[in-house]
């Protein structure tokens, strides 16, 4: 495996100093290069834990500024202790670009957005203001769906980049504003369908992202056409929105209920809540969470397995072994984890859900690695800051 780069999309086409590989000897039978692919993840509560307290106590010290660096911290953790075929993976990003990136986006996106709402309390009456606002609420609310969709997609791009197996570095190409406005047309019609658009939008855009994705010179290539690449959700996920219509219809009944001392006193003034009936009310939101969660653990584990079906690399096609309840299971305790530590947890629940796919996934059929080049897009300067502005700028 070389160094030298290659442009993204290309192929092993010899350049001007002569063939891109040596000629194999004639003595010599010639090679395969064929090689099967196999992950394994190492990493361990007892390892990522006093990363997690350093970053914690930093984060505390700094007014939340360190998590910069401490996000990087966590990231390196995570990819030396991922291998493939015994060679880890290696995360090269650093703590100062993504601080930069975000007081880039800070001062130029949203001090403007920030400017244009103050300015508008203060110069024009109160009526003035809510009427505006009242009429731009749609626009308002497309602008921010789209800035959304451009974050997820200049933070992958960003990690893709930072990301190298054996010297070669991932890479992501394509339109960040493309991707942005299919995300906002595909929620508009999740909306429209009262949510059975969802998973046909999931998928789209799960397609959008990974067939401009590269290895190297490579690029993964997504084995399912429109028809029937969502398909095989709906059964579950019919499911889990049956669970939540239901759920909810009951939650407002039962809710009706405590809130009133029964449904013969409705329509009177409810009592001032005490802290029995509130104690009821949370009590019942968690049920109807429990309830609605359990019923969409076979979805959940359904898309893990569909994202990774649809994946082609070369020769190689991906499965990856998800199950609703050793889903559940992950889910469930790294909700504990982070509950119970007030989020200083967040990178052992992290390492453990990464533990889970690398552990899960596997890889049919053989790739020449060794004829692999060099990406020559290095990928953006900056980092995700956008992404982190919406708080979507987590370690995975």
């Amino acid at each position: 495996m070389t160094d030298e780069p290659m442009p993204a999309s290309g192929s092993n086409v010899p350049d001007e100093n002569g063939p891109a590989e040596p000629a194999t000897p004639a003595s010599e039978p010639p090679r395969s290069g064929g090689e099967r692919l196999v992950f394994a993840q190492s990493g361990t509560v007892g390892g990522i834990l006093p990363i997690a307290l350093l970053n914690a106590l930093l984060n505390i010290v700094t007014l939340t500024l360190w998590r910069f660096w401490g996000r990087t911290r966590v990231r390196r953790y995570l990819w030396s202790t991922t291998t493939i075929n015994g060679t880890p993976m290696e995360y090269t990003g650093s703590g100062w670009e993504l601080f930069r990136s975000f007081i880039v986006v800070m001062v130029l996106v949203f001090l403007p957005i920030y400017g244009v709402f103050f300015a508008a309390q203060l110069l024009l009456p109160p009526e003035t203001v809510m009427l505006v606002f009242g009429l731009a609420y749609i626009p308002i609310l497309i602008f921010f769906s789209w800035l959304l969709g451009l974050a997820v997609w200049i933070a992958r791009r960003y990690r893709l980049s930072r990301t190298t197996w054996r010297g070669i570095r991932f890479g992501q190409a394509g339109s960040a504003n493309t991707y942005a406005w299919a995300s906002v047309g595909y929620g508009l019609l999740s909306g429209i369908t009262l949510g059975w658009y969802a998973p046909a939008a999931e998928m789209r855009l799960t397609r959008r992202l990974w067939r401009e994705t590269f290895y190297g010179d490579r690029q993964f290539q997504i084995l399912q056409e429109d028809e029937g690449l969502a398909g095989p959700l709906y059964p579950t996920f019919a499911l889990a929105w049956i669970a939540g219509v239901a759920g909810y219809v009951g939650f407002i009944w039962a809710y009706m209920y405590v809130l009133f001392g029964g449904f013969e006193n409705i329509g009177d003034t409810p009592p001032i809540p005490d802290a029995v009936m509130i104690a009821k009310i949370y009590g019942l939101a968690l049920v109807y969470a429990l309830f609605v969660g359990l019923a969409s653990l076979p979805y959940a584990a359904a898309l893990l397995r569909r994202k990774a079906q649809i994946l082609g690399l070369e020769g190689l096609t991906f499965r990856l072994d998800a199950r609703s309840l050793s889903l559940g299971w992950i889910y469930v305790t790294n909700f504990l984890i982070i509950a119970l530590t007030l989020g200083f947890g967040l990178p052992v629940a992290q390492l453990r859900l990464w533990r889970y796919i690398f552990k899960r996934l596997e890889a049919e059929g053989e790739i020449d690695i060794e004829a692999v080049r060099q990406n020559a897009d290095r990928g953006p300067k900056a980092g995700e800051g956008l992404a982190d502005a919406f708080d979507i700028g987590n370690v995975i």
